[in-house]
């Protein structure tokens, strides 16, 4: 017998848009994939085009996933691969464990609409929207209004300049709290990244770059040191990300693109494999009756949610 293959098409606004060097964003269009096995192993996967990563309309993605449910299982999309690894994936069975740690820490996003809150240890600004000069003043008030013991990461989106970057660079060299400048550089100018990278003190994090290139190998092998902004719904084979996650727990940052619940439930999963806080900031979205109240606790704990919860809520979309 052929697997029971179902899809819906994921649509959720906002609750502000976010503002990034890639445009404004003001809602999540996705397809989720569902899938039971003749054993009963039910399993999830998501499509999620994203601004600035993949860019793919719901239209074009609906002739694969419509052949996907009727049997297909290659696809040469590279968000149709990642659903379909996702679902294949080990997160989705009983025997997954969420170790080394118990629970799960978030960044918060820091958007025009929220500002900045002082609960906690990690938050995430977007950079290279205005002026250099007002921003890197912006978030020298940010250092100022959160806790000492808090730490900013700065995601760029691609949007830097050389000079930029060591403008930020000299503002901040001897600021501890900056955790790291996230994609400073556009996607293919690795080698630019790569060499800059051991001439600045504040550390910097791979992240377009990193889905571009889909190979972590590639970065381990020329030196890279910094960090890895691992956004699991655009890599198109999970079990090499898992593994690669497991190998550098402490450098590896798992990042939301946010993905409807069912998708979540995935990354967050993953999550649980890195020492790192993860960037999962769910409250662009309103806790309604599209959304599962477990996913929106600080922290996020180690007990995977129960499938029954995903299906519940699958029936109900």
């Amino acid at each position: 017998m052929k697997p029971n293959r179902q899809y819906q098409i994921y649509r959720h606004k906002f609750t502000s848009p976010l503002l990034t060097a890639h445009g404004n964003w003001g809602a999540r269009e996705s397809i989720v994939l569902r899938e039971e096995s003749n054993e009963g192993r039910i399993s999830f996967g998501e499509l999620c085009p994203t601004p600035g990563f993949i860019t793919s309309s719901i239209k074009e993605l609906l002739p694969l996933v419509e052949a996907w449910k009727g049997g297909a299982d290659f696809q040469i999309n590279p968000l149709m691969q990642s659903a379909i690894s996702c679902m294949a994936s080990e997160i989705w069975d009983t025997s997954f464990k969420v170790e080394p740690k118990s629970s799960v820490y978030s960044a918060e996003l820091i958007t025009f609409s929220k500002g900045v809150g002082n609960i906690s240890t990690t938050y995430k600004k977007k950079i290279g929207i205005e002026v250099i000069e007002i921003e890197i003043k912006e978030v020298k008030q940010i250092l100022n209004s959160i806790p000492k013991e808090s730490m900013i990461r700065l995601d760029a989106n691609e949007s830097l300049s050389i000079d930029e970057l060591l403008k930020w660079n000299e503002a901040f060299a001897h600021e501890t709290r900056i955790q790291f400048i996230e994609q400073p550089f556009p996607r293919e100018k690795i080698e630019e990244l790569l060499a800059i990278e051991k001439e600045l003190s504040v550390p910097l994090a791979l992240d377009e770059s990193l889905v571009w290139k889909n190979d972590f190998s590639f970065f381990e092998k020329r030196g890279w040191q910094g960090f890895y902004v691992i956004k699991p719904c655009l890599f198109p084979h999970w079990g090499k990300m898992i593994a690669f996650i497991r190998s550098q727990p402490i450098r590896s940052v798992i990042s939301t693109v946010f993905e409807s619940p069912f998708g979540y439930e995935a990354v967050v999963r993953c999550a649980f494999l890195s020492n790192q806080v993860a960037g999962l900031d769910r409250s662009l979205f309103k806790l309604n009756a599209k959304e599962i109240p477990q996913h929106h606790q600080r922290p996020l704990f180690s007990e995977n949610l129960p499938i029954s919860v995903l299906d519940k809520l699958w029936g109900e979309l």
